[in-house]
């Protein structure tokens, strides 16, 4: 089955989750929620506070490559391009929140997080309970479902500034690192809470 024929039946199965993630505006603030990391570690959204944050929903077992493993390869070309500008800020993370915690341990995320060459650093990979990955992934319209062992997802990759305001959201999957990239740099420096309410890409 193509990518394109696939996304199409995906599309078609979750209109109307999508209709119901739609109808509820997206937080203009990071919410607080508290996850485990790939290490095993505790960790809360808030312990990241001071950070610009790209934020991202996927599951280890997903095998076509233009869904999460794309998602992830954002990450990891994002991050290295940051690493690599000179005198850029340091005070940049992402976090790739798995909806399978079942399946995806601690153990799980870090063997998948040592496949894309992570550097846990700027790299963060995080389970939870169900409830508590709903409530984060359900206020940014991400909406997902069981099917057959796999799951059926939507796609959001949400930028947070270093003051916690969400600063975009791109409602799409594909190749966007160039854009993550732009992004983290802008949201870095941010000092103050922004007045306008955050963008969404089209």
């Amino acid at each position: 089955m193509s990518s394109r024929l696939t996304a199409l039946i995906l599309c078609a199965l979750l209109a109307p989750a999508f209709a119901r993630a739609s109808a509820t505006p997206a937080p203009t603030t990071l919410p607080d929620c508290q996850f485990t990391n790939e290490l095993g570690r505790a960790v809360r959204l808030s312990d990241f506070h001071g950070q610009a944050l790209a934020i991202t929903f996927f599951y280890t077992r997903c095998a076509n490559p233009t869904f999460c493993p794309r998602l992830s390869k954002n990450f990891q070309e994002a991050s290295a391009h940051l690493a690599a500008i000179t005198n850029a800020p340091g005070n940049w993370h992402f976090l790739s929140v798995t909806f399978d915690p079942h399946f995806d341990t601690p153990d799980s995320l870090k063997a998948y997080a040592e496949s894309y060459n992570y550097d846990p650093a700027h790299w963060s990979l995080l389970t939870g309970s169900p409830e508590q990955i709903g409530q984060l992934a359900h206020a940014f319209g991400v909406a997902y479902k069981d099917d057959s062992g796999m799951i059926n997802h939507n796609f959001r990759t949400v930028i947070v500034d270093a003051t916690g305001r969400i600063q975009m959201i791109f409602p799409t999957g594909g190749n966007l690192s160039d854009q993550i990239v732009e992004q983290m740099l802008k949201a870095a420096i941010v000092t103050a809470p922004l007045a306008q309410n955050h963008p969404i890409t089209k």
